[in-house]
């Protein structure tokens, strides 16, 4: 790639020209992330001395990061984490002392707007890390089965008929994963079917989700089961069975995120030539769900806050922006402006910016702050749904029911 040459070229200049600043051994931080992907990046980083002084040491745990957080916090590591977006998921880490406002120490976040910083903001309103990664939920197919994208529910439904004829699995979802079921399958199927006005209202509480535009989307949904375009025990396949059935063609499409199709994917260990495509549901709203997926987040309690800051300030630059897309293959956060020669980020990046979702409830604390709260109920009454144990009404009652007893803000305009 053009920009790519052109990116090392800098690299290579600025280490050149940092060459002084290697005379003492550099300081060495632990970042602690779930995101395997990044490993490359910070290979390159390193390698090239990107950050004049400092070395960071990737660490990645990508089963139950949260677990490995609270037991080496109590021994003062890590310096830095990746976080994921969401005052809910920050918080117990603000309460416990290992997470502080960047602001702090001085980070300037002029280069991110609101979108980004919305998943970085704790209860407080301080912003707690550096974002860097917009991520995208949607349908993704695998071009060698499917070589259109349908335009409406009528032709997607058509197509689901066709692929099943051929003895195809039209879409593989994940019925056994809770994340999966609230974070990724709900909120794709709100960014299809139901509309900007409704998400919007459902976080400040004028609209409910008893709504008939909620429901309707639901029962859509299970009309698909109903039909056998979906795998035919949901519950009995995770998320691994899912992509691999798209990995290998025999399911055409899924409901993922755009982390799927980036080349650290495992789908590409078992097709490396496979191509994914993505596209929203052509519902109601037939949009996607785009969204702050992870931040840079440090520990105040670091001994080595000096190199702490300095990879910080790294996290908020042009090189680091244009680095991240060039070798993460993802969409950067920032507002910098990026030369991406990536057609599948930047259709990604564009879809984000202009046709995304204009709420985000998996992540707003009017639903996730109180208990039980938004998510839990979700996946909860998904996995019964897809089971056949209740309907979209009684899934849609059994969410606004537990809002309401919880406190949610809108529960006297949605009483049932």
């Amino acid at each position: 790639m053009k920009r790519l040459q052109k990116t090392l070229a800098l690299a290579t200049a600025v280490a050149t020209l940092a060459a002084s600043q290697f005379a003492l051994a550099d300081t060495t931080v632990q970042l602690y992330t779930w995101r395997e992907q990044d490993k490359a990046l910070f290979d390159y980083i390193n390698e090239r001395h990107l950050i004049p002084g400092v070395k960071v040491n990737l660490n990645v745990y990508t089963e139950d990061i949260e677990a490995k957080l609270r037991i080496d916090m109590q021994t003062n590591r890590p310096d830095l984490y990746h976080a994921k977006a969401g005052s809910a998921w920050l918080q117990p880490w603000i309460n416990a002392g290992v997470a502080a406002p960047v602001t702090d120490l001085g980070i300037d976040l002029s280069a991110f707007g609101e979108a980004a910083l919305a998943g970085a903001r704790g209860l407080d309103g301080e912003i707690y890390g550096v974002p860097f990664v917009m991520e995208m939920e949607a349908i993704l197919y695998n071009k060698a089965v499917l070589d259109h994208e349908p335009a409406t529910l009528e032709e997607l439904e058509a197509t689901f008929a066709d692929l099943k004829a051929q003895g195809i699995i039209p879409l593989h979802v994940d019925g056994r994963d809770g994340w999966y079921l609230n974070q990724v399958l709900h909120e794709t199927i709100l960014a299809g079917m139901t509309s900007d006005e409704w998400a919007i209202g459902v976080v400040e509480g004028t609209t409910c989700f008893t709504d008939d535009i909620y429901v309707e989307a639901m029962e859509r949904f299970v009309s698909w089961r109903d039909n056998g375009w979906l795998n035919p025990n949901p519950l009995a396949d995770d998320y691994g069975a899912m992509r691999t059935g798209v990995a290998l063609g025999t399911s055409a499409m899924m409901i993922d995120g755009i982390w799927s199709a980036t080349p650290a994917s495992p789908m590409y260990q078992i097709d490396p030539t496979l191509e994914l495509g993505f596209m929203p549901i052509p519902g109601n709203a037939g949009k996607v769900y785009g969204f702050t997926d992870a931040h840079l987040a440090y520990n105040p309690n670091s001994d080595k806050m000096d190199a702490v800051q300095k990879v910080l300030e790294f996290y908020t630059t042009p090189q680091f922006t244009q680095l991240f897309a060039d070798l993460v293959e993802a969409v950067p956060a920032s507002n910098h402006p990026v030369d991406v020669s990536n057609e599948r980020v930047q259709r990604a990046a564009e879809m984000i910016s202009n046709n995304s979702l204009a709420a985000q409830p998996f992540f707003e604390d009017s639903l996730i702050s109180v208990d039980p709260g938004y998510r839990p109920l979700v996946s909860e009454g998904m996995q019964q749904m897809l089971a056949g144990r209740i309907s979209p009404r009684e899934l849609a009652e059994k969410i606004q029911s537990g809002l309401n007893q919880a406190g949610y803000v809108g529960a006297s305009n949605c009483a049932l």
